[in-house]
């Protein structure tokens, strides 16, 4: 069992794929406002909200994954956390979130069968009026072979082969331009905003990710992956409003990047190291349908996801085709006056 692992681990490590989607929620607009609170509308197609703030709570399926394929053979390698918990706190132009995946949630306590995986993440969102930037940092520890019966006599109900030394530590920064006014970006990530008349805009992004991939086992050989992904390409989202309180958004994205990768492989007579250069491709189909109150918020999020590229010099083609859920509900409170202050002070000095 070691030996077909440590196969398995050098293998992923040479070919390895790890994707994030750039998961971006959507959200429509309900015009009717509590009269206790200030109303700002400009020209008829975005509300302000600078008197609310909101607190969220989603289901998500945003988690790590390595699929490799080659001519002989294919991993799925897996975290057993097939399903996140993530609490998120919204203010004009600031969000800030974090989640995780506890055991309480169904289908995340397997442990004897597909080991104990630990995951945590944090991320923020500075929204302005054409441009926004998101940073994230993530990490994961233990994984599965999915496909553990490609490799082993495996029957339902068995352990899967487990990694609970993989180790994955990601860092990333996504940016991109708002071109059309009477689109509200706020709406879609924060809902700070509300879009009280039909739009969309085009938004070319630019995106940053390290990230570094570590099998922390005490076999005889080891390795751990650095990399460095850079990625740019054209979006495009449309919010489609019905009755004031009822949404449909759509949205394109495509990226075309460049991949590096630093590869340490350690052994007993020291380490080696490879280097590696690869472009990829990336695409995102994205929908949201909702319903948004004066109070409450709550919407259904999906992405179709694909990745690909062929690694340099080999024959491996790493790919992965994903669909992403995000199922929030949220609930707007007046922000308190401290707190009005101290913002309107930041946007009028800074922003």
């Amino acid at each position: 069992m070691n030996k077909i692992k440590s196969i398995i681990l050098n293998n992923v490590f040479r070919t390895h794929l790890v994707l994030t989607s750039i998961l971006i929620g959507y959200s429509e607009i309900n015009a009717q406002i509590s009269d206790t609170l200030h109303i700002e509308i400009q020209d008829g197609w975005i509300e302000k909200m600078s008197d609310k703030m909101s607190i969220d709570v989603s289901l998500n399926n945003s988690y790590e994954i390595f699929e490799i394929k080659t001519p002989t053979n294919k991993f799925n390698i897996h975290p057993n956390t097939p399903t996140s918990l993530r609490f998120k706190f919204n203010y004009r132009f600031l969000t800030v979130g974090f989640q995780f995946a506890p055991d309480f949630i169904p289908g995340n306590g397997d442990k004897d069968l597909k080991g104990d995986t630990k995951s945590f993440g944090i991320g923020t969102s500075l929204i302005l009026e054409h441009y926004y930037l998101d940073l994230s940092y993530s990490k994961v520890k233990g994984y599965y072979l999915e496909n553990s019966d490609d490799y082993i006599t495996w029957e339902k109900g068995d352990p899967y082969i487990q990694f609970p030394d993989l180790n994955y530590q990601g860092f990333a920064i996504g940016s991109g331009y708002l071109n059309n006014p009477k689109f509200s970006f706020r709406s879609l990530i924060s809902q700070s905003e509300r879009q009280l008349k039909s739009a969309g805009s085009f938004i070319p992004v630019f995106n940053f990710r390290y990230y570094i991939i570590d099998d922390k086992s005490s076999g005889a050989s080891t390795q751990k992956s650095n990399n460095i992904e850079t990625s740019i390409g054209p979006g495009y989202a449309y919010t489609f409003v019905a009755k004031e309180k009822f949404y449909l958004s759509l949205g394109l994205l495509a990226n075309f990047g460049y991949l590096n990768t630093k590869l340490t492989t350690r052994q007993p007579a020291g380490n080696v190291i490879t280097k590696q250069d690869n472009f990829i491709f990336r695409w995102d189909g994205k929908t949201g349908i909702g319903y948004n109150g004066s109070k409450f918020y709550t919407g259904l999020y999906t992405t179709v996801s694909g990745t690909k590229y062929k690694q340099e010099n080999t024959t491996a083609m790493n790919f992965e085709t994903r669909v992403f859920y995000h199922l929030f509900f949220g609930i707007r409170f007046k922000s308190p006056d401290y707190l009005k202050r101290q913002v309107t002070k930041i946007e009028n000095k800074f922003l």
